[in-house]
């Protein structure tokens, strides 16, 4: 089952948050905790999404939320991906 929020894979948030926690210097097994923390949070709210349990208004402000969020992750994405084209 593909659990999505505003549009966005909670599988691919996550990734891209806890890459981005790696670049700012989160190591080891804090890794692992958050993308456990993140698991449960992301695919939660998308099940009680899913099954009408939060209010239309509520999912407007977390759909805004979540697309923003990966719209920052695809700019970092972009700027470490063009930093080691150029071969910065």
């Amino acid at each position: 089952m593909q659990f999505a929020l505003g549009g966005v894979g909670v599988a691919a948030l996550i990734f891209g948050i806890v890459e981005a926690a790696k670049e700012f210097g989160l190591q080891g097994k804090a890794s692992r905790v958050l993308v456990l923390v993140l698991g449960v949070f992301f695919v939660g709210l998308a099940q009680a999404n899913a099954q009408g349990l939060l209010d239309e208004q509520v999912m407007q402000w977390v759909n805004l939320g979540v697309t923003a969020l990966a719209g920052g992750l695809a700019a970092m994405g972009y700027y470490d991906f063009s930093k080691k084209r150029n071969g910065e």
